[in-house]
């Protein structure tokens, strides 16, 4: 499942395997072989990914990520983007995804 989803996000989002290959500092074998399954992805990838993709890391390996909505919200298309890019859009992500977090526990309080 894992696999589906790392080609689906990166496809929706509009992300080339070289660019992906580039932000995770391997090669883009090695992120096709992440795409088919033929390839464990490691746990530090798992989570790049994750925030790159603005999703949870369990939600890589789920059917349906939940997120994909908030996905949408902050889809960067990747066609005028540097691979050097995507870190600095991870890193904002990062602090979105951390604010719906928050929000959400001091709702429930």
């Amino acid at each position: 499942m894992i696999s589906e989803n790392i080609r689906a996000l990166r496809k929706k989002l509009g992300y080339t395997q070289e660019q992906i290959a580039d932000y995770l500092g391997i090669s883009a074998a090695a992120v096709t072989q992440y795409e088919t399954g033929t390839r464990v992805v490691p746990a530090t990838s798992v989570s790049k990914l994750a925030l790159l993709f603005n999703i949870d890391e369990y939600e890589l390996y789920q059917e349906e990520p939940q997120q994909q909505q908030l996905l949408s919200a902050f889809a960067f298309r990747a066609d005028e983007l540097q691979s050097k890019d995507l870190k600095s859009i991870s890193e904002f992500k990062k602090v979105v995804l951390n604010y719906f977090h928050l929000s959400k526990a001091l709702r429930n309080e």
